[in-house]
């Protein structure tokens, strides 16, 4: 199995010169994609996928009521033709994710926010699939948890030219060991104001490291985020319409909001589910 691990660098100076020494990261994994010759969704569901998304629909209502942990519903009901309904019908949405390790871990959220589609492939090449109401699908959250380290060291010899790396790092680690959930929103470090040598880049990609979890939103101001080594660290970046990376921060805190489900999104796709599972019904 091929792990999606991801590896920080340094941006690379452009063909005009300008020496811009942001960090910069390796191209998101693909998420989830149906093939080509996927299906048209059936004019009438059968009785099993429409239990699903009605399952689906109290779990988006129960989000939306009281935002808690991920609520799963089974697709092991469904056949193959079951499924490829099922698909159709819940669409492809803006924010993909993957996570590496034992397993092979694909994320994506349906057309309706909060409602995410997993799979994970495991080391003897099974496949699970399942449906999940959350804030962010609980593979992202584990992985958050179980992945980074709870603390990293500032290295004691740094190459000539470093000069903001080490107190950046010392900052860090004290942010994320005094993080707690709830807290208030993340903190932000903006490389666009910063600035940052080749030499503090090298230092600070080489010492906080990335872990194989990464989450795209290709939705109005995409962006990308990627697990640091350190816990409750995330590299983000955001880019134009022409995929240009306009803004690289550094985030400690909770996933950056950027990426997750808002309780008001629950709530619209619940409302957006009940009128799907009521034309269907018609």
């Amino acid at each position: 199995m091929s792990e999606h691990v991801l590896v920080w660098r340094p941006k690379a100076r452009n063909g005009g010169g300008d020496d811009d020494s942001q960090l910069r990261l390796i191209d998101m994994p693909q998420g989830l994609r149906r093939s080509p010759s996927q299906v048209r969704a059936a004019d009438a569901m059968s009785m099993a996928t429409r239990a699903v998304l009605l399952e689906a629909l109290a779990a988006l209502k129960a989000q939306a009521a009281a935002p808690g942990e991920p609520l799963r519903v089974s697709l092991k009901s469904l056949s193959a033709g079951d499924l490829d309904v099922l698909f159709d019908v819940l669409g492809e949405g803006e924010v993909r994710a993957a996570v590496g390790g034992e397993a092979l871990w694909r994320i994506e959220e349906t057309v309706l926010p909060g409602l995410w589609r997993i799979a994970v492939r495991t080391a003897d090449g099974e496949e699970v699939q399942w449906l999940e109401a959350a804030a962010m699908a609980s593979p992202v959250l584990q992985a958050a948890q179980r992945l980074p380290q709870a603390s990293i060291a500032v290295p004691r010899q740094l190459p000539a030219g470093t000069m903001n790396a080490p107190a950046l790092i010392a900052e860090l680690v004290t942010r994320s060991r005094e993080w707690r959930p709830g807290a208030g929103p993340n903190h932000v470090v903006n490389f666009t104001l910063l600035p940052l040598s080749e030499p503090d880049a090298e230092v600070l990609t080489a010492t906080l490291g990335q872990i194989p979890l990464s989450i795209r939103s290709s939705g109005y101001g995409s962006c990308q985020v990627f697990g640091t080594g350190l816990r409750h660290v995330w590299a983000v970046q955001y880019m134009n319409s022409m995929g240009k990376i306009i803004l690289d921060t550094l985030e400690v805190g909770d996933i950056p909001a950027s990426a997750c489900a808002a309780r008001e999104d629950f709530e619209d796709s619940a409302g957006r589910l009940a009128e799907i599972l009521e034309a269907y019904a018609t």
